[in-house]
C-alpha cells in the first residue's frame, strides 16, 4: 500500500511541477516541435503526421513505434470516377506529401495549433482540414478534422475517417489494452501462423487475435487505451471523447478501438451496418469530427490510471464544446431541449430520446451527414439534452420494450436558447391480447445466451457444443439466458429449424407474430430466407438484406433494425402445445463442406458471404398477439 501511494504521489508531484511550464512551439527544417513539459510532440511538416509523442512525466518515454506515426486518413471516392483517374482500393486517402503541408497556425504560451489542409482531388473529392492542438498544463494532444464537399465537386461517398496512433510495439512500453475499467487484455505478441479470416490470425501459441474483439459502443465507452503495466508503476495512452455527436449512427454506433499496436479514434465508418456519407454532385456539405483528446498519464496501477482518465473526461465534458477550435464549420453557440415523455400514461422504462436527421426517412441509426444527440429518460419521465448544434431535427423515443420508436418531426433548436417541448404522449403498439413474448424489444440480442459475450472470436463455433440438438425452447419452462442462443446460424447441429413451443387455448380471430431483428446476414444470395411455420403450416418468411457484420465481427446487433410482422388466422393456434419453427431455407449441417479459410490478405469476408462464416439472424424479441377479427 505504501509503495502504491508513493508512486501515485510522485506522479502527481511530477505533473504539478510541469503544469506551469508554457507551451513552446518550434518550426524547424521539415518539423514542428511542441512541448509543454508534460508531453513532447514532433510533427513532420511535409506529411502532416506526428512522428514522436513522448511522455515526459518521471522519465521521457516514446509512445510511438519507431518509424511509425500518429496520422489521419480516410476512405472515400467519387461515385463515378473520371476517365483515367486511378482510385485506390476502397478509396484509401491521405493528403499528398509536400513541403509545408502542416503549418503552425498559432503559438502562444497557453496553446499551440498545428493545421493540415488539403484540397479535393479527382480520386478524393473532399477538402480536408485537420488539427493537432497542445495546451498548457495538459498531458495530451487534441485532434479533430473538418471534411468538406464543395459545390464544384462530383457526387461522392465517404466511408471512413479516423486518427491512427501506432503505439510502441514491445512490452517494454505497452503490454495491455483496456476498453473498460477492469477490462485489461494482454497484448498478444506470439508469431502469426496463418490468417483465419478478415483481420484475424492464428498465433504460434495456439491463440487467435482479432481486432474485432475490442469493438465497443462509443456512447458507452468514452475512454479506452493502451497501457504499460509493471510492478514499479503504470502508464497509459488514452482516447478520451467528451461527446460523440459527430459519430454516424448515434448511441448504437459500434466501432474499433485497439488492436495489435494500433490505438484508433474512428469517427466515421460503415462497420456493423453504419451508413456512409453520400453527397450529390453540386451539394455543399461539411462536418467537423472531434475534437477528442489523446491523453498520456502515469499512476501506480491500472485502476489508478482509470481514476485519472475518468477525472480528465469530466474536465473535458465541462469544456465541451471547445473554445479553441478554429475550423469555421465548428459551431460553438449551441442550444438545448427539454421535455417529458409518457408511455400509455406512465413513465417509460429504459427509454432514450434521440435528436437526428431532420428527414424522418433517414432513421437515426442511418444518420451520417449531420450531428445527433441523445439522453436517457429519467425516473420522472423528463429528459434534457444540451450543447446541440442549432438547426432542425427529428426526435425519436426509443426503448421501453416497444418494437417501434415514437417519432416527432420539425424540432427546432436555436443558439443560446433552451426549447421546452410539450409533453410527449407515446402510445404502445398492440395487436390484441399478448399470449407470450420472448426477449425484450431493445434492438439487441444481448439478453440471450452468449449475447453479453458476443465480442468473442467466431462465436458460431460454440453453437454445436452448447446446442448439440439445436434450440428447442418452451415458453414458461426454459430460460432465455441459457436456452435461446443470441444468433441463429445457417449451420445446424442436428435439426435445420429452431423450435419455439408454447401452450395456449384454442384461438379465433387474427394473430400477429411480431419479430424484432437485431442483425441479419444472408447465408446465400441477397436476402435472408428464414421460414416461419406454426404447427407445420407456413405463416411467413423473414427476408431481409444484410444489415451489417455483427455475426462474424463480434456484436449482438447491427445499426439497422427491422421489425417483421406476420399475420395469420388465429385458428392455427391449437388447444394445448403449439410448435413454432424458424429455419433457414438454405441451412446446412455444421460445418458445411464449403467452409474454408481465406487464402490471402485480399480475400475479403464480404465478398462471398456464407462461405467463411455462416449466415445468421439475431432475434431481438418475438411477441405473439391475438385480436378478434374485425
Amino acid at each position: 500500500m505504501f509503495r502504491a501511494f508513493t508512486i501515485a504521489a510522485l506522479a502527481v508531484f511530477a505533473a504539478s511541477a510541469h503544469a506551469e511550464a508554457p507551451v513552446t512551439a518550434t518550426q524547424g527544417a521539415g518539423t514542428i516541435t511542441l512541448d509543454n513539459g508534460l508531453i513532447h510532440v514532433v510533427v513532420d511538416s511535409n506529411t502532416g503526421q506526428v512522428t514522436s509523442f513522448q511522455q515526459m512525466l518521471d522519465k521521457p518515454t516514446e509512445l510511438i513505434a519507431k518509424g511509425q506515426s500518429l496520422y489521419w486518413d480516410a476512405n472515400g471516392e467519387p461515385d463515378a470516377p473520371p476517365a483515367g483517374v486511378d482510385v485506390p482500393k476502397k478509396g484509401y486517402y491521405r493528403p499528398p506529401q509536400h513541403e509545408g503541408l502542416a503549418k503552425l497556425a498559432s503559438a502562444t504560451p497557453d496553446l499551440a495549433d498545428v493545421e493540415v489542409e488539403a484540397p479535393p482531388t479527382p480520386a478524393f473529392p473532399f477538402a480536408v482540414e485537420y488539427h493537432f492542438v497542445m495546451k498548457k498544463g495538459l498531458s495530451g494532444l487534441y485532434a479533430y478534422a473538418a471534411l468538406r464537399h464543395p459545390a464544384d465537386q462530383p457526387a461522392a461517398t465517404l466511408y471512413q475517417t479516423r486518427f491512427v496512433f501506432r503505439t510502441a510495439s514491445d512490452d517494454a512500453v505497452f503490454n495491455y489494452w483496456t476498453v473498460g475499467r477492469g477490462k485489461t487484455i494482454r497484448i498478444p505478441r506470439a508469431g502469426i501462423v496463418s490468417k483465419v479470416t478478415d483481420a484475424t490470425w492464428l498465433l504460434s501459441d495456439g491463440t487467435v487475435k482479432t481486432k474485432y474483439l475490442n469493438s465497443v459502443y462509443f456512447a458507452k465507452t468514452p475512454i479506452y487505451g493502451t497501457l504499460g503495466v509493471e510492478p514499479s508503476g503504470s502508464h497509459g495512452i488514452w482516447m478520451i471523447e467528451p461527446f460523440g455527436d459527430y459519430h454516424n449512427g448515434g448511441p448504437s454506433r459500434q466501432g474499433q478501438t485497439v488492436h495489435d499496436d494500433v490505438l484508433l479514434r474512428v469517427v466515421q465508418d460503415t462497420h456493423f451496418g453504419s451508413s456512409p456519407v453520400k453527397v450529390a454532385a453540386g451539394e455543399t456539405w461539411s462536418k467537423v469530427y472531434g475534437p477528442f483528446l489523446i491523453y498520456a498519464d502515469r499512476a501506480a496501477d491500472p485502476n489508478a490510471l482509470w481514476d485519472d482518465a475518468e477525472h480528465q473526461l469530466a474536465a473535458e465534458r465541462a469544456q465541451w464544446p471547445y473554445g479553441f477550435v478554429t475550423a469555421p464549420d465548428y459551431v460553438k453557440a449551441r442550444g438545448a431541449l427539454t421535455g417529458k415523455v409518457a408511455l400509455d400514461g406512465h413513465v417509460p422504462d429504459h427509454a432514450q430520446v434521440i435528436l437526428s436527421d431532420p428527414d424522418p426517412k433517414v432513421v437515426w441509426t442511418a444518420q451520417a451527414k449531420g450531428y445527433n444527440y441523445w439522453s436517457n429518460v429519467k425516473a420522472d419521465g423528463s429528459f434534457a439534452i444540451s450543447n446541440i448544434v442549432p438547426g432542425r431535427y427529428t426526435l425519436y423515443v426509443d426503448g421501453a420494450d416497444q418494437p417501434d420508436d415514437y417519432i416527432q418531426t420539425g424540432i427546432t433548436v436555436a443558439a443560446g436558447q433552451s426549447a421546452i417541448l410539450p409533453p410527449i404522449d407515446w402510445r404502445s403498439e398492440t395487436h390484441g391480447k399478448t399470449l407470450w413474448q420472448l426477449g425484450v424489444f431493445d434492438r439487441t440480442a444481448g439478453e440471450f445466451r452468449n449475447g453479453d459475450d458476443a465480442r468473442g472470436y467466431q462465436m458460431f463455433a460454440r453453437y454445436p457444443e452448447q446446442f448439440p440438438h439445436d434450440v428447442d425452447f418452451t415458453i414458461g419452462k426454459n430460460n432465455p439466458k441459457t436456452d435461446w442462443n443470441y444468433a441463429q446460424w445457417s449451420w445446424y447441429a442436428q435439426n435445420p429449424v429452431w423450435r419455439l413451443r408454447f401452450d395456449a387455448p384454442a384461438q379465433t380471430g387474427q394473430a400477429t407474430l411480431t419479430i424484432g431483428v437485431a442483425s441479419a446476414q444472408p447465408a446465400h444470395g441477397r436476402l435472408t430466407d428464414v421460414q416461419v411455420m406454426l404447427n407445420g403450416q407456413p405463416i411467413g418468411v423473414i427476408a431481409l438484406p444484410k444489415t451489417g457484420t455483427a455475426g462474424y465481427r463480434g456484436g449482438n446487433q447491427d445499426s439497422p433494425y427491422n421489425v417483421v410482422r406476420l399475420t395469420f388466422d388465429a385458428a392455427l393456434i391449437r388447444a394445448g402445445e403449439n410448435d413454432l419453427t424458424l429455419g433457414f431455407a438454405s441451412a446446412q449441417p455444421f460445418p458445411p463442406a464449403s467452409a474454408y479459410a481465406p487464402s490471402n490478405e485480399n480475400d475479403d469476408d464480404d465478398a462471398k458471404p456464407g462461405t467463411k462464416n455462416p449466415g445468421q439472424i439475431m432475434y431481438d424479441a418475438i411477441r405473439l398477439e391475438v385480436a378478434p377479427r374485425q
